[in-house]
């Protein structure tokens, strides 16, 4: 019996799983990442740029870590227990990269100014390999204000 199950089923079996890990599986991936994409990338659905750190919503001096950060095609959305702040990504002036390092991860400073006020916003970035988001906000603000000082995305400035 211990021969019949050597000599025919386990050869049998690993060549079930290979073809299911090399044919099967990656087709209903990419078919899969398709149905999510075209979700995703519906116009005017806002994306999401910055990550939560519970530390810093709890022990952070700015009131900007406890808020939430998205954009869309034409605005930058500061979403808050107490509101929403939608900015036009024409009026943000600069996006730029801090010292400061949390997790691996940078904090990101927004300023813009919106008759005469200038604000600023400070978060960390989500920027992953699956998640391009980030890069994609920083991009869209180079072309609503060509004028801002908007810091590239490069390996050392993550």
């Amino acid at each position: 019996m211990v021969n019949v199950l050597l000599e025919y089923v386990f050869p049998a079996m690993l060549i079930i799983f290979i073809v299911m890990v090399f044919f099967i599986l990656p087709y209903r991936q990419r078919n899969l990442s398709r149905q999510r994409t075209a979700q995703v990338e519906a116009p005017g659905r806002k994306k999401k740029i910055s990550t939560a750190s519970t530390m810093l919503r709890i022990f952070g001096s700015s009131r900007s870590y406890a808020a939430d950060y998205y954009f869309d095609d034409l605005n930058f959305y500061q979403i808050r227990e107490t509101g929403e702040t939608t900015v036009p990504l024409a009026a943000i002036t600069a996006v730029v990269r801090e010292s400061t390092q949390i997790n691996n991860r940078s904090v990101w400073s927004v300023s813009w100014c919106i008759d005469g006020d200038t604000h600023q916003a400070r978060f960390l970035h989500n920027f992953t390999f699956f998640n391009r988001n980030f890069s994609e906000f920083l991009a869209a603000v180079r072309r609503a204000n060509p004028n801002a000082q908007v810091r590239k995305l490069t390996l050392f400035s993550l």
